[in-house]
């Protein structure tokens, strides 16, 4: 396949809309520029256009993004000013020894020099062991917000959340949120329906076709990304992002595997735009 003139203009204009850098120097494979024309590349024109079409939803969260996405969650928090202290964690089990987005998302925020918090900022404590977690949540008038920085099909939090529960890290009687920089809205409804209330984020995201569009237009949309998926010989569990999330999601240039593996898998030379 070749990309049209028509379709490499269309590509320029998303990167200027997103304000992605256009390197198009030959020998950088970091280009995310490059990489996004190597993947268009592999499909016809039509199949071009759609994965560029759905480029103007992506949400590609920089560093610089943590904080003030942070900043509007943990407003979202009822009564947050009224609590002594704020502990803020990992969302991650204590079982789990690798190190996980939420790691460094946490650690990140940890070290932010600037938060400015009128009514709360002297109160937000960062921990991240466990034994210390507990001991200091069993204080009175302590909430403990776990954070990730994004949320796809809901099972990690409910996980987390169930094992927390069950090994008495926390119980009912204390006040717990998971705050999240942005949230598949199947992710937050699965949550909600065993978990009440718990979570608060920064931005929403639909899925990228299903909510977007509607019959026939779906239909032939959903068509097209499946034969692109059969061309990338995508396993049957990331179909359409794992879960079917359709999410358009990526933290540094690093898709979420809820995303739609277009714009993530790679095998052999065929690189795509944003790297797992």
């Amino acid at each position: 396949m070749a990309i049209s003139l028509e379709n490499l203009e269309k590509l320029e204009d998303l990167f200027i809309f997103k304000n992605w850098e256009i390197n198009k120097d030959s020998t950088s494979f970091s280009s995310t520029f490059n990489r996004f024309c190597n993947r268009l590349d592999l499909f016809d024109s039509e199949k071009q256009t759609l994965m560029i079409e759905l480029g103007y939803q992506f949400l590609d969260l920089g560093y610089n993004d943590f904080q003030p996405h942070f900043s509007e969650a943990i407003k979202k928090i009822p009564g947050l000013g009224d609590y002594n202290s704020i502990i803020v964690a990992p969302l991650k089990k204590p079982s789990l020894i690798q190190t996980k987005s939420a790691d460094a998302l946490w650690y990140f925020l940890k070290n932010y020099s600037d938060f400015s918090y009128e009514t709360f900022g002297s109160k937000l404590y960062f921990l991240s062991e466990w034994s210390r977690i507990k001991k200091s949540i069993a204080n009175p008038n302590i909430i403990l917000i776990l954070i990730d920085d994004f949320i796809g099909t809901g099972e990690t939090v409910v996980e987390t959340l169930d094992e927390l529960y069950k090994e008495s890290y926390i119980t009912d009687a204390q006040p717990v949120k998971v705050l999240t920089l942005a949230a598949q809205a199947q992710g937050t409804t699965f949550i909600d329906s065993l978990y009440k209330d718990m979570v608060v984020f920064s931005v929403k995201l639909d899925k990228g076709l299903t909510d977007k569009y509607t019959d026939p237009e779906l239909s032939t949309k959903k068509q097209m990304m499946s034969e692109m998926e059969q061309k990338l010989r995508v396993e049957s569990d990331y179909e359409f992002g794992y879960g079917r999330s359709e999410s358009l999601f990526a933290v540094g240039r690093r898709s979420a595997n809820n995303t739609f593996p277009v714009y993530w898998l790679e095998k052999k030379k065929k690189l795509a735009p944003f790297k797992r």
